[in-house]
């Protein structure tokens, strides 16, 4: 067992120094200022007599080296596969106040890297999608990490019989809130196809503090009517 005594003794040791500073005596404090003041006035009379000297004209200054606008500094680019184009797919869910556009989330190997998902709302990487029925997984924050509320933040709210609307380009898809639960953080089977055109929104819930994670999921199933 380690002695917890001996130990802060030698904490206390390591902060002594180990030497002492000597007092200087009054005479050689006295020389030491003498010799300094020598060598900074030869230090100047050398310095002031590299100047040329003046003839009355102006001396052209150089001219201010050339600043880049940061309006024309390129933007690093971005992965072409990691969004799709600006507001070609977006979720309005009226009731709750929501209306944002939607990425794609994509599989990292240990889930869904939600890195990019900010204050859009994530399409599930593996689940349905518009080109055949299925189960479409809608993924959002409830808050972001500066506290802000996340734009899935209300859907816990909802009710049945609210509507959804999914709209992708000119396609405008119609949803109706039939199902809403709360889940474990395990429980993936809000994830599971479907053989009707259903959308599924899920986000966290029950945030513990001692804990620092979510205890539970909110799930709002959806079944498309037009």
């Amino acid at each position: 067992m380690v002695n917890i005594e001996y130990t802060f003794r030698l904490i206390e040791q390591w902060s002594i120094p180990v030497y002492r500073r000597k007092r200087s005596s009054p005479l050689s404090t006295i020389i030491q200022t003498i010799l300094l003041g020598v060598i900074i006035g030869l230090i100047f009379f050398v310095t002031d007599n590299k100047h040329p000297v003046h003839s009355g004209a102006p001396v052209e200054e150089a001219a201010p080296a050339a600043r880049v606008s940061p309006a024309l500094s390129t933007p690093p680019a971005a992965r072409a596969d990691a969004l799709p184009a600006p507001n070609s797919t977006s979720v309005f869910i009226p009731t709750a106040g929501i209306r944002t556009d939607v990425i794609e989330t994509y599989l990292d190997g240990t889930g869904w890297d939600i890195s990019n998902l900010g204050m859009n709302a994530g399409h599930l990487q593996g689940t349905a999608w518009l080109n055949k029925p299925g189960n479409i997984v809608l993924a959002g924050h409830v808050e972001l990490a500066d506290g802000r509320a996340g734009v899935f933040a209300n859907i816990g709210a909802l009710k049945v019989g609210d509507p959804i609307v999914l709209t992708h380009g000119s396609d405008e898809r119609h949803y109706v809130v039939t199902q809403l639960e709360t889940v474990a953080p395990d429980d993936l089977s809000a994830l599971y196809p479907t053989s009707t055109d259903q959308l599924t929104l899920v986000t966290c819930s029950n945030y513990n503090f001692l804990q620092d994670a979510y205890l539970e999921r909110v799930v709002v199933v959806a079944q498309r009517i037009a």
